[in-house]
């Protein structure tokens, strides 16, 4: 038995370590696990395979909006293998593109180590566990340069290429067309227009030199008539245009770039051809010496973990390196940019074969032995210009520790660091010259911003950390204050939250200093705003309420007849839309609650009660407990005051199960207004959908009048529930026993009671005045005659649900006044997709109503 127990952990010892092949659904799972850990809210918009001659070796999801993640396919290889949040990587031109190619030989080295390597194997494969099960090491992060401070990630914020503008001055090959720009001068001369300097540069015959891959050979600069390119002299011309573009600040032009290009490219003795230049990565480090007059510069070749320190301190120091690595394919060299670094050990990678070509953070194989690893060597200490500055500084604060205190410099680019001393000394290593808003942070809860200016004569900063603990106050109301909600904005977006207790006391944690809008509300019919500043002295807010009591219902529906429905398990909003034509008369109003008629069940799918300012959510709230085809009311959380400039969308998101998603009522159509849908912007309903969304936004208002009364139904009062009570938008509803108050703004108005089914009622003339009352309004409604009936103004067919391969199916559809008075019977034919007639329904019998269903088995 104990020889088998050992047999048995021998071979699951074995097991473990062997590779394993990761499919797509593990992979997409890291990927997601990686975006959340980052706190990226992007989505996976497509994914694919990267597949070599013998596996498939890596899987790509690109993001939506933008950005990637590559996920290795092997599990002793580090998971997460490169991303970024700036581009895609499509899944086209392997051979072109050099991420891919970089790609197939370092999995292919990698494999191949870590076959030999087991522990280092091990601690990737319990990384794939550790990420799957969204275990993440906790620690300070960062990046230089600060993650979203630069158009790329990374300090050279450029996309240079071969071709195009930058080879123009690049002497024609033995095959007629013109050579390339190489990828060696493509990239030094895309630092060196980060530098923004090119000393006293010029050409002469001491740089004339030989190039080329075949009989006769390109004589520069000899030849630039018969190979048509720039004579020393002509280029100096040029280059003398751009140095006095650099010191002017005046914006490259494509010959610039062309010049500099050339500029590059003859200085390390490039070998120019069609096909592809070459030279050595190695040469750049003299030429940006000795013919850039840069003040530093170094090659270095890449023997170990000091190679990668060396290199991660370039880019702390704002440098970026040219670096050597090596692909798959028959051409294996090239020359890219290393222009960033963070503290999980990514490296910013920008390749340098114009705009469509990628940047990226890629997983370098640091910790390999130099014959494991795709990078070969750089050029470091590329040094000219404007030389940034090393800013130090210190915190002072009392009652804790400035350890992890975080610091940010905010101006033409951003920088960061963390204190690590006791004494809450700091130091950011490379600063360029100029204004920053400076920011001191620790816990949320000590703070400090001020604006500073750095140079080299003024390269200290000093921070008195103030306590932020809380912003704390008392709400007093006419009601019990319990459970007010307290909100303060800052750009219309709410920043903090909080809510009072029953004795209207609330605390809201780590509020930093500014200037903010505070509001609270209470109960739908209880408000107050006021503008704010939150200082070291100034942390409390205390709020009287004021009670508003009008509840001013804006609607364009009548009474529902109907539903209207799209594809099952699907989410949108649905609303409708107030204009300042509207709003004219609700100065100093609020929105605070949202009602509609429910088209699911709570089993049925999710509700959130919703107010968007234009395109803008403001104010959301769920429910948990709804019925189809009751009336909901939700009370808002926040209340919105309302603006007299401004459009609003007040409505509903829905996630409907069954494919219902909004009652509607006869229409006609209150056009632009009436019936709006939202997936990823508002878009009004089309017009063969003549209706309008039963929903009701309610303001809040000190300023109305009211008129009340009874509604009387000639049969019986079983549906006087469902009575629209309107004028122009304002409109209320009877309760169950017919009686009914109309909250609404001071005028004189014409008021309908209307009920599908059943004649309109009208009484003219009502004058209101704000803050009285007119009584004994009455209505008596009778059985409609099938001429006072309202049908559509319009023929609708709308789609079937559920679809045709069900065993049954229901098709809805509604006919105008005038087809409905024209014909007793009604035809109703069914085709397929080739136009063959499958199914009629003759002498349907159709009633006097707008809208009309079969049920096809």
């Amino acid at each position: 038995m104990k020889k088998v127990t050992f047999v048995l952990i021998i071979l699951s010892i074995f097991g473990f370590l062997f590779a394993s092949f990761q499919k797509f659904d593990t992979a997409q799972k890291i990927a997601i696990n990686f975006l959340n850990h980052k706190m990226q809210n992007l989505t996976v918009s497509d994914k694919y395979e990267i597949v070599t001659s013998k596996q498939t070796i890596a899987y790509v999801f690109n993001l939506e909006p933008n950005g990637f993640v590559i996920v290795s396919a092997n599990n002793e290889i580090y998971p997460i293998i490169a991303y970024s949040f700036t581009n895609q990587l499509e899944q086209n031109n392997y051979d072109e593109n050099l991420i891919f190619q970089m790609l197939e030989r370092d999995i292919s080295l990698k494999e191949d180590f870590y076959q030999s390597n087991h522990k280092q194997a091990l601690e990737n494969k319990k990384k794939w566990d550790d990420i799957l099960q969204n275990k993440w090491l906790e620690r300070d992060f960062q990046q230089w340069p600060s993650a979203g401070s630069t158009t790329t990630d990374g300090w050279v914020e450029t996309k240079w290429g071969q071709s195009g503008v930058f080879n123009q001055f690049c002497p024609i090959d033995n095959s007629g067309q013109r050579s390339v720009v190489g990828c060696v001068a493509t990239a030094m001369a895309m630092i060196v227009d980060f530098h923004k300097y090119i000393g006293t540069i010029s050409f002469s015959d001491y740089d004339d030199y030989y190039c080329g891959n075949s009989y006769p050979y390109i004589h520069i600069d000899n030849d630039h008539e018969e190979r048509d390119f720039p004579s020393f002299p002509e280029l100096n011309v040029y280059l003398d245009t751009l140095r006095n573009h650099y010191n002017n600040d005046i914006p490259l032009t494509g010959q610039d770039k062309g010049a500099l290009s050339f500029a590059c490219g003859i200085s390390i003795q490039m070998n120019y051809d069609s096909e592809g230049s070459g030279a050595w990565t190695s040469n750049v480090a003299d030429a940006l010496l000795n013919k850039f007059d840069f003040y530093s510069a170094e090659w270095i070749d890449n023997y170990g973990n000091y190679f990668y320190e060396q290199l991660s301190n370039e880019m702390i120091s704002m440098r970026p390196a040219e670096i050597t690595i090596y692909t798959a394919g028959y051409n294996d060299g090239h020359a890219i940019i290393c222009d960033g670094y963070n503290t999980d050990n990514y490296y910013h990678l920008n390749y340098g074969w114009g705009t469509s070509n990628n940047t990226c953070w890629y997983l370098l194989p640091e910790g390999m032995p130099y014959n494991y690893s795709i990078v070969s060597g750089a050029v470091i200490n590329i040094e000219a210009g404007d030389i940034p500055i090393n800013v130090q500084g210190d915190i002072d604060l009392v009652g804790a520790s400035p350890i992890g205190t975080y610091i940010t410099l905010e101006g033409e680019y951003n920088y960061e660091c963390y204190v690590s001393a006791s004494n809450g000394s700091f130091e950011i290593p490379s600063v360029l010259e100029g204004n920053y808003l400076a920011t001191a942070i620790l816990d949320r809860i000590y703070y400090q911003s001020q604006e500073v200016y750095l140079d080299e004569y003024n390269h200290f900063i000093q921070f008195n950390l103030n306590n932020f603990d809380a912003v704390t106050g008392t709400v007093n109301a006419p009601i019990t204050p319990e459970n007010c909600m307290i909100n303060l904005y800052q750009n219309n977006e709410i920043i903090y939250s909080g809510i009072s207790n029953s004795q209207g006391n609330y605390s809201i944690p780590d509020v930093l200093p500014g200037n903010y809008v505070a509001t609270a509300s209470l109960s739908g019919n209880y408000f107050q705003t006021k503008n704010v500043t939150i200082t070291s002295e100034n942390q409390t807010i205390d709020f009287d309420l004021e009670e508003y009591v009008g509840n001013i219902s804006l609607s364009y529906s009548n009474d529902a007849i109907g539903i209207w429905t799209l594809i099952p398990d699907y989410s949108l909003s649905c609303g409708i839309r107030f204009t300042p034509d509207e709003l004219i008369d609700f100065n100093n109003d609020i929105f605070s609650k949202v009602r509609f008629k429910s088209p699911i069940n709570s089993d049925e799918g999710e509700l959130f009660g919703q107010i968007w300012e234009e395109n803008t959510l403001i104010s959301e709230k769920q429910i948990t407990n709804f019925n189809k085809g009751e009336w909901v009311e939700i009370v808002l959380d926040c209340f919105i005051p309302i603006s007299l400039n401004k459009d609003y969308y007040v409505g509903y998101k829905v996630h409907s199960l069954n494919g219902d998603f909004a009652y509607y009522d006869a229409g006609p159509r209150v056009s632009g207004k009436g019936a709006y849908i939202r997936a990823n912007y508002w878009v009004e309903l089309g017009t063969n959908l003549d209706f309008n969304f039963c929903i009701e936004a309610i303001a809040a208002s000190q300023n109305y009048g009211t008129i009340s009364g009874s509604v009387q139904i000639d049969e019986d009062n079983e549906n006087v529930e469902e009575v629209s009570v309107r004028t122009n938008y304002y409109k209320t509803r009877p309760n169950s026993n017919g009686n009914y108050q109309l909250d609404l703004k001071a005028g004189t108005y014409n008021l309908n009671a209307y009920l599908n089914g059943y004649g309109s009622d009208t009484i003219s003339g009502i004058i209101v005045n704000n803050g009285e009352t007119v009584q004994n309004q009455n209505f008596n409604m009778i059985t409609a005659t099938p001429e006072d009936i309202v049908l559509p103004a319009i023929t609708t067919l709308i789609g079937n649900y559920p679809n045709p391969f069900n065993p049954t199916t229901t098709i809805s559809f509604s006919l105008s006044n005038e087809q409905n008075k024209q014909n007793e019977q009604t035809k109703l034919e069914i085709y397929n997709l080739k136009g063959q007639k499958v199914k009629t329904f003759s002498n349907l019998q159709i009633n006097k109503s707008t809208n009309q269903q079969i049920i096809w088995d």
